[in-house]
């Protein structure tokens, strides 16, 4: 089909259809598309390039040579559903979706009275590096994601409340990933974790340059109702994440999102750990009417 042969068509048909005069152009960073597609559009807004951004990802179809390559590197997991972080976790599932969300400048959407949903206070991203392959992740290259993030963001990273975790369920990669943001948010102070850790593919699958989107949808949406939400299958944690050293949890019941202590806005991350090596990190943080 023309999507698939030449991929801008969908970002031209939207553009088409909703006679949109903009510019209109697609990225590819695998898994990590949208919070690089996030990350243009807010440099887009910030030098008044345009007023409004429609910005997402899409994963129109799985294509049998996708499943074939997942299989023969024994990435597909064996089980009837996603194990994120669990320790029965043998691998991820694919899966196809489309996500978009509208982007203002705050000054602008304050002002003309629209539902703001969450503020993004900052991306960073990073590549792995020369690595030990070109699919295996690298610790060195997601910290220097993570970190960038919170740089770009001014923000101390435990104020973070939930993170919304890249969590493909592939063992080395969810270890990798909680080593990563330990390194960055430090070992865990007292006796209770503080930090919720999910991944909304354990409920739609992994769906690759859409994954980003679907995260960072959840993080909002959970920012706006001030709900964490659970993230599902694991019923026991992998023991070689070591939780008992971070200051985190795996979130699997949905709880009422208790405002912290220090005054603080509820703050939320997605993590985007991409194929390829490309890493990124998105911190949210709730609207709060007259701040």
């Amino acid at each position: 089909t023309p999507p698939m042969l030449i991929p801008n068509i969908i970002a031209g048909r939207i553009a088409n259809r909703l006679d949109l005069m903009g510019c209109n152009y697609i990225l590819d960073a695998a898994c990590a598309t949208s919070h690089l597609v996030l990350a243009n559009a807010m440099k887009d807004l910030l030098t008044d390039s345009c007023d409004y951004v429609l910005a997402g990802g899409v994963q129109p179809s799985l294509l049998v040579l996708e499943l074939m390559l997942f299989c023969k590197i024994k990435a597909m997991s064996r089980h009837p559903e996603l194990r994120p972080f669990d320790k029965d976790a043998d691998g991820t599932m694919l899966g196809e979706g489309l996500g978009i969300v509208v982007l203002r400048r705050k000054k602008d959407a304050e002002r003309d009275g629209n539902r703001i949903y969450a503020l993004i206070k900052g991306i960073g991203s990073a590549s792995d590096g020369r690595a030990h392959g070109l699919l295996a992740p690298r610790l060195e290259g997601q910290i220097l994601a993570i970190q960038r993030a919170y740089q770009n963001a001014g923000v101390d990273p435990r104020s973070v409340g939930l993170i919304e975790a890249h969590g493909t369920g592939i063992p080395l990669g969810d270890v990798t990933e909680m080593a990563a943001l330990t390194k960055v948010f430090g070992p865990r102070n007292g006796g209770r974790p503080t930090c919720g850790v999910g991944s909304v593919k354990s409920m739609i699958g992994h769906c690759r340059s859409a994954a980003g989107i679907a995260g960072i949808i959840k993080a909002v949406l959970a920012l706006y109702h001030k709900i964490l939400p659970p993230s599902l299958h694991c019923d026991a944690p992998n023991p070689d994440l070591e939780l008992g050293n971070t200051p985190f949890y795996i979130n699997t019941e949905t709880r009422p999102w208790i405002h912290p202590n220090g005054g603080t806005p509820r703050r939320a991350a997605v993590s985007a750990m991409g194929f390829g090596g490309i890493d990124a990190h998105c911190v949210l943080e709730e609207h709060l009417e007259g701040v």
